[in-house]
């Protein structure tokens, strides 16, 4: 039966349109669904999180819908050609695709980054490397990531085809509904009255880390693409926000310690895993070796800078963190600027500096980032290869399984001349989360599947350090432990601001048996500034961080979901945590906490956009 028809084009593209906020909305409750342990809303902000949608979701649709509408709404005689219909037809669901789509994709990914997709995807489908192994993987493990878009695909595709055919009078005319219509699209594209609408606006509505559930990856996506990374702050003088937040770092000594450094990177390692870091009675530990370790160590209460492991490499090695979207490395600001690191300091000043990835060379360009860092060496699976010929430790998918590649770093150490400064990044306790066949048995599974690859790595680094222990370097070595990013949170204490970046941070010195735990929180960036310090060098260095030799209470720096987070040790009970929060114009701290972190932002940015990173 031939479908009915209607002249009233008003009534059928409202219907279009509303079908389009719908397939939206159902995207973002299913988004919001499969992420109920990383979201927690008060009671307050369920009103604003349903306004919050409708403003960005009739955003996001007519943005997305403009061209569709657009060429609907124009009085043209070919809007009753057959080729008219088919070709905005096809414009209308690839923009509800385009919607629904990406929201589905970041349900598993968000879980990771905790951050909506940008335009950054597309630079990181480029460098991430084997993806297509990875596909299946991904399918199986995630597979709502899948479901859940094509279930409102289908639902979607079948309400649009109840809508009325539009079918156009014999003469196009234009009148004050038209005028309208143009009005109404053009009012809610910019997202209301006045200034477009930006994505921090979602601030508005709900906290900064719930944000993500009021924008949308695909809107997301479509400002950045038009947005630069970072623009000049000038929330106070230059010179006043250096005096708050030096960057730069001027260290003399008279003793200089020739001893080697070692760090010992740990893949999606929080500290929510470890038992040295949760000792209230009945506490699950996957690291058994690790809490040991700690109780002959000065251990600190880590922080990452942010989530990705690129992002903490350079945090770690160069002292520099993420404040944007786009990871530096990556970013036009890292290809461009001029910048140093500790790997390049320390061979300034005699050292023999290495880094070692299980991984497949190249994967994150992180052997181009090592050699501006100032490494001399790149290690990773094809040196692996070339040591052991013929080998079956590759894991199928990121490279070589950690215990085997932990002995392989011990044994090419000792071929260093000392002083070294040497760095290995394990790969195992990431998704898919692989260990040997031979040690399935061996490692329980848990609540959530990286738990046994990281119970896997920690046995890998008792071996690890059983070998070094008989190396000549290992009693002249300070080894540094800690994580390129925390991995997932699987408690309400660990899904929260000063949660979300918990990684373990061990200072292990085999000549000098401590047993210190210290309630200073150390981040990333801290290390560059301590090492430089710890060693006795003299040299001038910029670090996004201070020596914990220096500075007796400690603070992290991190940008999520557009939003910037300080937190810092409460100067009157350091166990306590402040937490400062800047999104656009709001706004939550201390009056004196608000002005460093936005002393920070300014230099940041400042410095990023003038290539002004070096001392």
């Amino acid at each position: 039966m031939d479908q009915k028809k209607t002249n009233n084009i008003y009534t059928y593209l409202l219907q279009k349109t509303l079908l389009a906020f719908g397939a939206l909305a159902a995207a973002q409750l299913a988004f919001h669904l499969c992420n109920l342990h990383i979201f927690h809303l008060d009671d307050g902000e369920w009103k604003g999180l349903i306004l919050g949608n409708v403003r960005f979701g009739m955003a996001t649709v007519a943005t997305f819908l403009l061209p569709y509408l657009t060429l609907m709404i124009l009085p043209l005689p070919a809007r009753n050609r057959r080729w008219y219909r088919i070709v905005t037809e096809v414009l209308y669901i690839a923009a509800v695709l385009l919607m629904v789509i990406p929201r589905g994709c970041d349900s598993p990914y968000y879980q990771y980054t905790y951050r909506l997709l940008s335009d950054e995807i597309f630079s990181y489908l480029g460098i991430s490397g084997q993806m297509g192994s990875l596909v299946p993987h991904f399918a199986v493990d995630y597979w709502f990531a899948w479901a859940c878009p094509l279930a409102i695909t289908l639902l979607f595709l079948f309400l649009n085809s109840r809508i009325r055919r539009y079918e156009a009078p014999a003469k196009a005319r234009a009148d004050w509904r038209l005028i309208l219509s143009v009005l109404l699209v053009a009012f809610f594209v910019r997202g209301g009255i006045g200034h477009a609408l930006q994505p921090s606006e979602a601030a508005h509505y709900v906290q900064p880390k719930n944000t993500a559930l009021v924008n949308n990856d695909a809107y997301n996506i479509l400002r950045t693409l038009f947005t630069p990374d970072l623009e000049e702050n000038d929330f106070m003088p230059m010179d006043e926000a250096a005096a708050l937040y030096p960057t730069v770092h001027a260290y003399t000594s008279d003793t200089v310690k020739q001893r080697n450094v070692m760090f010992i990177i740990l893949e999606s390692f929080g500290q929510e895993f470890m038992g040295c870091y949760n000792s209230q009675a009945g506490a699950e530990t996957r690291t058994p070796f690790l809490d040991s370790l700690a109780q002959h160590s000065t251990l600190y209460d880590g922080r990452a800078n942010g989530k990705k492991s690129i992002e903490g490499i350079m945090a770690i090695s160069s002292g520099i963190p993420n404040l944007m979207s786009r990871p530096f490395a990556n970013s036009a600001y890292g290809e461009r600027n001029a910048y140093t690191g500790l790997p390049a300091t320390l061979r300034h000043n005699g050292y023999h500096t290495a880094f070692f990835h299980g991984s497949y060379n190249g994967v994150m360009n992180f052997d181009t980032t090592c050699r501006r860092l100032g490494y001399d060496e790149y290690l990773g699976m094809d040196e692996y290869n070339a040591w052991a010929p013929g080998n079956n430790d590759y894991d199928g998918v990121w490279g070589i399984y950690d215990a085997p590649f932990l002995q392989y770093t011990a044994a090419h150490i000792g071929t260093f001349s000392q002083p070294f400064f040497a760095a290995v990044f394990t790969v195992t306790s990431h998704h898919p989360f692989p260990i040997p066949e031979q040690d399935k048995e061996r490692y329980k599974e848990g609540r959530h599947p990286i738990l046994k690859c990281v119970e896997y790595t920690d046995n890998a680094l008792r071996q690890f350090f059983a070998t070094a222990k008989q190396q000549p370097w290992y009693e002249n070595t300070l080894f540094v432990i800690c994580g390129d990013h925390s991995g997932h949170g699987l408690t309400r204490e660990y899904n929260d601001y000063d949660g979300w970046y918990r990684i373990p941070m061990i200072f292990f010195d085999p000549s000098a048996d401590t047993a210190v735990r210290s309630q200073r929180i150390v981040q990333q960036t801290d290390l560059y500034p301590t090492i430089v310090d710890y060693l006795g060098l003299t040299d001038t260095i910029a670090a996004y961080g201070t020596s914990l030799f220096r500075e007796p209470q400690g603070s992290y720096v991190y940008y999520a979901n557009g939003y910037h987070c300080l937190v810092n040790n409460n100067a009157d009970s350091p166990a306590t945590h402040d937490i400062t929060l800047i999104m656009g114009d709001y706004e939550s701290g201390t009056p004196d906490n608000l002005k460093l972190l936005k002393a920070i932002i300014q230099q940041y940015n400042h410095n990023m956009i003038n290539n002004k990173l070096l001392p």
